[in-house]
Formats: structure tokens, C-alpha cells, sequence
């Protein structure tokens, strides 16, 4: 005989309503539910750093960005929102419900930042997936010290009525820097705003960076990576574009107290190439006659604009070669060969002997024959995503320069050229298929095993979510700060931290919450700082701590 479901649901609403009116309360009143919060769809974490990494000039604490680009209206911040304010240099991004990215259907947006004492950063990105996080780095130039491998000059000029006498800005060697550059504006050209109308001002001030090629902490610096997502050629959209940059310039005018954009004149400008620049098109050094690519990037939509091809020439007033070419709008201006990549991926299998377990956050990149940065497991658009390193990890670099020869490169800090500890030999990127690479590195700190739980509690329901975000971990070192980045799905994550260390523990819900502590082998608190508060716990038998972090917010 089958159940009568329908008497069945009768009694159980009977008893509902009993309970109801016999207790005067909700049957649910007194229970706490613990449910997975995964509100968003493909978290982003944009991290913002000083271009410089010897530099004692911090970012400012907060500051805002503009998000623009074809998909700008899918993206909000990581727990809701379009007030796109970065704070303590962390961006968490995500995007809508209803957005499906994928790799044939693409979110792509841009983020642009205008930071007080800094170069515009701009960059696009292109989300392929709707559920794994990923973390990028952005570099900020600082004006007052920029990377080595950089130059910078501030100049002011005077103008009669918006009109500019003959004026030439110099961009000197300084450092590692071996190439100059040359900015001549002609008389009686007429500065202009963005909308092609005359700035009547009386003093122009010129803001010029010359980015080299000579130092990863340069080529670190390059907007929007090597494997730009919008690019224009001739009107026609371009797709799997790869770059191999020359050189490039921030150019930045300002008339009085209005950017200039256009001038109704063309300026000229020459630009030195380093003398160990290699041609990707022949795989040689870079020869008098050879042909290179101009182009321009809108920096606050992020889109490469084909402008045209400079020859190579002698340089009138050093020994290294140089192009020349006009510009009449200011924007960033790259001197770059650019092609389609190779079609195939490299798989890249790390091995690290020893210590046991370790995972360090040591950077891995792929450079040119000559050690020019070609694309990071840190900052390149698309092999970009901030990872750990660990005996038996597997990666793909998925898309390659369709070059002669490469190689991988890890260094202990990122962009130190002196802290190299492993490498692979040379070998042609499009056929390789597969390559090993070992590391053997410096002793490290005694690590312990940690288990992030983290959760927040509904101050207005008896509910605790198991947040889904990015949980921030550092250190203060004699030298510098140790950052750790850590994607948590449903409040859990695992990680090694240095045994003994008190680190800050910064996350983001919707708000920051910070609090501190020591993570060893004693049980320890953690007390609010700035909403967020734990314990933890060592268990020997696991060599793990767990940490139980939680913070207060209001639910909907």
C-alpha cells in the first residue's frame, strides 16, 4: 500500500501551527544554520604595488578606480557593489550572477587608476571562468622614484593663450637605464583637451617615464601585459595578440590644471633601443633598416591602437640605435613587434627537492634569450594568477610567443635579478611541449600546516556563513613586507606560514576586518583588530594549526 503524502504534509502543518501559536515564536527560533556562501561568480583579486620595490613610498591607503571596457556593467565588487575603492592596495572584484564567461565568450573589462604621485596604471582583463579565483598584480610608477631601468623627467614649459613655443624634454640615463629618449613639440602648436577644444593656459607641465628593456623592474611595469586583450590594427580587431616591446613612454600633459590629449600639431618623439634588443622577427640583434611597430593605448578603456611602422636609424647622440615617430593625441606610446602566439602550450612540472612539504611564493617567468621579461606566474595578463610553488606542481603556460628561443626563470623576489635561484636551459617555446624545472632553494624558516576556517555571522538572523574571498597574510621582516594571498571557497583554505611569526590577517566581506597573531604550537587568540576575531589550535599529531576567524555583518 503506498503512503498517504498528503495526509502526511496535513499533520506535519498542523503541528507547525501548533508550535506556532503554543509558543508564541518561530519553530526555527534558537537554531543557528551554518550555510556556503559563494554569492559571486569569478573572484578577481586586484593587488596594486610600488612599481619600485627598493622604494619607501607606500600607495595611499585607498583610492578609486574606474571600470571600463565592452563588459564593464558585469563587474562589481567581490561581495556586492560598484563603489570600486582600493584599500590597503587589495581590489577584490567579481562578477554578476547572470554573467557566463567562458573561453569562447570572454567578460572582458578594464581598470584604470589615477593614483596621486603615481604613472596612470591601466589594464584589461579577460575572465574565462565563472568559478575559479585568480589574483593579479598591477605596478604603480612612482613619479618621485621610479624602477630602475626607467627614467623620469617633470617639466614645465610656458605657453601664450594655450600655444607652445618650440620646446624639446629630454629623458636622461640614469641607473640600469642605457637609452634616452626626445620629446619636440613645434612652435605654435595648440594644446587641446579631449574633446579637440583649445586650453587656454599659460604654463604646461610634462610628466614623461621612458620604460626600457633592460630590467625586469621595468618590463613589470608594461600596461596591460604582453598578451594585450584589445587591440586595434587598422580598424579591425585583433585576437591572440602577443607583444615584444622596444621600449615604451608614459606621456603625460597637463595645460594649467586640464590634461592635454591632442595638439593640433604632431610632436615628435625618439626613442633609443637597449643595444641587446633582440628582433623577433629574425632572432637577431636589432639592425639599422629593420621595421617596428607603433602603438597607442587609451588608458582609460585599455585598447591598443595600431599607429603606424618606425625604421630603425642611428642615434644622433649615442651609439645605440633608435626610432622615430609622431604623435598627435598623448596616451602610453610602445614601441612593439607583435604576432600570433604559437597555437600550442608549454606545461612546466616544478620539482623541489627538498624541504619536505615546502611551498614557497617565489616567482617563476619566462624571458627571451637575453633574460627579457616576457610573462610571469604573477603579473602577465594571462599566465597571471598568484600561485605557490611545491614539489610535483603542474602548470600551463597557455599562450606562447612565437619566438626562437625561452626560458623559465624563478627568483626568491620578485623582480631581483639578484635573487635567481633556478632556471631552465634554452628552448624554442612553440615545439617544446613540456619541460622540468628544479629548485633548489635557500633554507627555509620552520613552517607550520594551517587550516583557515573563516566565517561570518548575521548580526540580524541566526545564520553563520562560510564566506567565499581572499584572505591576506603578512609579516614585517627587517626589509619588507611577506605577503600571502589566499583564495578561500566556502570559508575553508590551507597553507604553511612561518612557525613563530605573528602575522596580520586582513580580509574582505563586503568590508575589511583585520585582526593578528602568532601561528605555532601553542593554542592561541586572535583579538579583533578591525572586526575579526579567532582562535587557534596546534595538533601535534597533524603538525597543524587551525584557525577559526570569524567577523560580524548584517545579511539580507
Amino acid at each position: 500500500m503506498k503512503p498517504n503524502y498528503s495526509i502526511f504534509k496535513l499533520t506535519v502543518f498542523f503541528i507547525l501551527v501548533a508550535l506556532l501559536f503554543n509558543n508564541c515564536k518561530k519553530p526555527t527560533d534558537g537554531i543557528t544554520w551554518t550555510v556556503d556562501a559563494s554569492v559571486f561568480k569569478s573572484p578577481v583579486l586586484i593587488q596594486f604595488e610600488n612599481a619600485n620595490s627598493k622604494s619607501t613610498t607606500a600607495l595611499p591607503a585607498s583610492f578609486t578606480v574606474q571600470i571600463t571596457g565592452q563588459n564593464a556593467d558585469q563587474v562589481i565588487m567581490a561581495a556586492g557593489g560598484t563603489d570600486f575603492t582600493v584599500m590597503n592596495g587589495f581590489l577584490p572584484l567579481a562578477l554578476v550572477s547572470t554573467a557566463k564567461p567562458s573561453a569562447s565568450n570572454p567578460v572582458i573589462f578594464n581598470v584604470y587608476a589615477s593614483i596621486p604621485g603615481f604613472a596612470p596604471v591601466s589594464q584589461t582583463f579577460s575572465v574565462t571562468n565563472d568559478t575559479l579565483p585568480v589574483s593579479h598584480v598591477l605596478f604603480a610608477v612612482e613619479y618621485a622614484s621610479p624602477p630602475d631601468g626607467t627614467s623620469y623627467t617633470d617639466q614645465h614649459d610656458g605657453l601664450t593663450n594655450g600655444v607652445s613655443g618650440a620646446v624639446t624634454i629630454s629623458n636622461p640615463t640614469v641607473g640600469s637605464m642605457t637609452e634616452t629618449s626626445v620629446i619636440t613639440i613645434p612652435s605654435g602648436t595648440q594644446m587641446l583637451d579631449g574633446s579637440g577644444n583649445l586650453i587656454p593656459a599659460s604654463d604646461l607641465e610634462s610628466k614623461v617615464i621612458h620604460f626600457g628593456t633592460g630590467t625586469q623592474g621595468s618590463l613589470l611595469s608594461f600596461p596591460g601585459g604582453f598578451n594585450p586583450v584589445d587591440v586595434s590594427y587598422n580598424g579591425q580587431a585583433l585576437h591572440n595578440v602577443t607583444f615584444k616591446t622596444g621600449g615604451f613612454l608614459s606621456i603625460n600633459m597637463v595645460a594649467g590644471s586640464t590634461p592635454v590629449k591632442n595638439f593640433s600639431k604632431p610632436i615628435t618623439v625618439t626613442s633609443e633601443l637597449n643595444s641587446s634588443l633582440i628582433n623577433p622577427l629574425t632572432n637577431q640583434p636589432v639592425q639599422i633598416g629593420d621595421s617596428i611597430p607603433i602603438w597607442s593605448m587609451n588608458e582609460q578603456t585599455g585598447q591598443w591602437k595600431f599607429e603606424g611602422n618606425a625604421a630603425v636609424a642611428q642615434s644622433l647622440t649615442s651609439t645605440n640605435k633608435a626610432v622615430s615617430f609622431q604623435a598627435s593625441h598623448l596616451s602610453c606610446w610602445n614601441i612593439d613587434w607583435w604576432g600570433t602566439p604559437c597555437g600550442s602550450t608549454l606545461t612546466v612540472r616544478v620539482h623541489i627537492p627538498s624541504p619536505a612539504g615546502f611551498r614557497p611564493q617565489y616567482e617563476m617567468v619566462l624571458v627571451d634569450a637575453n633574460e627579457q621579461y616576457l610573462g610571469g606566474l604573477y603579473t602577465d595578463n594571462t599566465w597571471g594568477t598568484v600561485e605557490t610553488l611545491y614539489d610535483g606542481m603542474v602548470t600551463v603556460i597557455p599562450t606562447l610567443p612565437n619566438i626562437g628561443k625561452v626560458k623559465l626563470i624563478v627568483y626568491t623576489r620578485r623582480g631581483d635579478p639578484t635573487s635567481k635561484i633556478a632556471e631552465t636551459a634554452l628552448f624554442a617555446p612553440c615545439t617544446q611541449g613540456t619541460i622540468d624545472i628544479t629548485i633548489n632553494p635557500p633554507a627555509p624558516p620552520q613552517l607550520v600546516n594551517v587550516h583557515l576556517n573563516v566565517h561570518g555571522t548575521c548580526t540580524n538572523k541566526n545564520v553563520i556563513v562560510n564566506v567565499t574571498t581572499w584572505v591576506y597574510l603578512y609579516k614585517l621582516n627587517a626589509a619588507w613586507w611577506d605577503w600571502i594571498i589566499v583564495p578561500v571557497v566556502n570559508g575553508q583554505a590551507d597553507l604553511q606560514l612561518e612557525q613563530g611569526a605573528k602575522y596580520f590577517v586582513v580580509t574582505y566581506y563586503g568590508g575589511w576586518y583585520v585582526t593578528e597573531g602568532t601561528f605555532d604550537k601553542n593554542n592561541t587568540n586572535f583579538p579583533a583588530q578591525n572586526g575579526l576575531q579567532g582562535t587557534a589550535t596546534y595538533n601535534a599529531a597533524t603538525n597543524q594549526v587551525t584557525a577559526d576567524l570569524g567577523f560580524n555583518l548584517t545579511c539580507q
